[in-house]
């Protein structure tokens, strides 16, 4: 069974206790650190690399929003706080969940349950076998690109760049076309310009989808089918 590395951040010893009880009711967790400073919390994040974070937001010298836009490779966030004004701006942060204190277990199990939907739904994401491959022309060639290769592509008037992981390719087609030609159980058109690989999706929002560190918009019209697609609705 995968265990899921959290960490725990809350100025108030006695929180921090109540969210590693809970914690403890799921074997798939661990807690790998806790702090009651930010500062010192903010260093051991780089360092651990958790999946899960809970972070309370009134703390001294930062606070537990300013401590999110500084986290550079950002874990799934579960605010835990007793102020519920500051929700709206935690979701435009892209948290996970909100909760209130005192926070009761019982709504704390929707919490991990959320966390777990959206790690099931892109570990199970499907991969191209590994002798699919696409050709396309570019540089005066032919090139043979794996499709496992492709991270994202993206349409430039009447032109896709393909995003692979260690270059980019530039042939001349429309994103339109382009799209017809890959098979769908791989790849999403989230965009009138961008197309994702499912299979390269680490995080996403209703506004965006995440590959590694890079943010790509979800267009209006494509918001529904992605969410579908992902979720499994």
């Amino acid at each position: 069974m995968k265990k899921y590395k959290c960490y725990i951040v809350d100025d108030e010893p006695l929180a921090l206790n109540v969210i590693e009880q809970h914690l403890s009711k799921f074997s798939q967790f661990e807690v790998c650190g806790k702090s009651t400073d930010p500062v010192e919390a903010l260093a051991q994040i780089k360092l651990l690399q958790p999946d899960l974070l809970f972070l309370d937001i009134q703390m001294p010298e930062i606070t537990g929003l300013e401590l999110i836009e500084s986290i550079q490779n950002k874990p799934e966030i579960i605010i835990t706080t007793a102020y519920r004004e500051y929700a709206v701006e935690g979701f435009e942060l892209n948290v996970l969940d909100y909760l209130v204190k005192p926070i009761p277990f019982k709504r704390f199990i929707k919490a991990i349950e959320k966390f777990l939907e959206q790690k099931l739904s892109h570990t199970t994401a499907p991969s191209p076998q590994a002798d699919s491959y696409i050709f396309v022309k570019a540089d005066r060639k032919t090139i043979k690109i794996a499709l496992d290769d492709i991270l994202y592509i993206e349409g430039v008037k009447d032109y896709v760049k393909i995003v692979l992981s260690t270059q980019k390719i530039i042939t001349k087609v429309s994103i339109g076309n382009f799209f017809k030609d890959l098979p769908k159980d791989y790849f999403l058109q989230v965009h009138k310009s961008f197309i994702v690989a499912k299979n390269k999706i680490s995080a996403y929002t209703a506004q965006d989808v995440e590959i590694g560190d890079l943010e790509i918009p979800i267009g209006r019209m494509y918001k529904e089918e992605f969410l579908s697609a992902v979720e499994g609705k």
